[in-house]
């Protein structure tokens, strides 16, 4: 079975706008459904131009939208433990003093990878993306970085 992001279908470049929004005007603040949506824009406050709709500098992100579903999607799988390996590789890096911010980037980019082995092979490796959790886990961010840049 093939995970399913829960949230996938209702975010939109104008959720986030939306959420940014009610959060600016008090209006959510334990929102479960938008529980996620919500941390990534408070973590990115560099994106402010862009969640409140002003032309954005394209050196601060390719895409704010892009970055902060990537957010929203890997801590929804990471909290459905989907598959398993994801919180093995976030304990592993935790316990190595990694941030949470940073793991869920370099969980982020694992994503990413086999996002376009499936835009580029149109098919979705479950099984590859399990085994990058597991390989991936041990690496400090320098060592993961630099071997997600070699992988192939």
């Amino acid at each position: 079975m093939h995970p399913r992001v829960v949230l996938f279908d209702e975010i939109t470049p104008e959720k986030f706008r939306q959420v940014y929004k009610e959060i600016k005007e008090g209006k959510i603040k334990g929102d479960r459904k938008f529980y996620y949506i919500k941390k990534a824009i408070e973590e990115h406050p560099e994106f402010e131009a862009y969640l409140k709709g002003d032309e954005v500098d394209s050196l601060v992100s390719p895409d704010p939208f892009w970055h902060l579903l990537l957010h929203v999607v890997v801590e929804e799988t990471l909290e459905r433990n989907d598959p398993p390996e994801i919180s093995h590789f976030y304990t592993t890096q935790q316990a190595k003093g990694v941030s949470h911010h940073e793991i869920i980037h370099m969980l982020g980019a694992i994503l990413i990878l086999q996002l376009w082995t499936v835009i580029k092979e149109i098919q979705y490796d479950y099984e590859a993306y399990r085994q990058m959790l597991r390989e991936f886990a041990s690496y400090s961010p320098a060592e993961f970085w630099k071997r997600l840049g070699e992988y192939k």
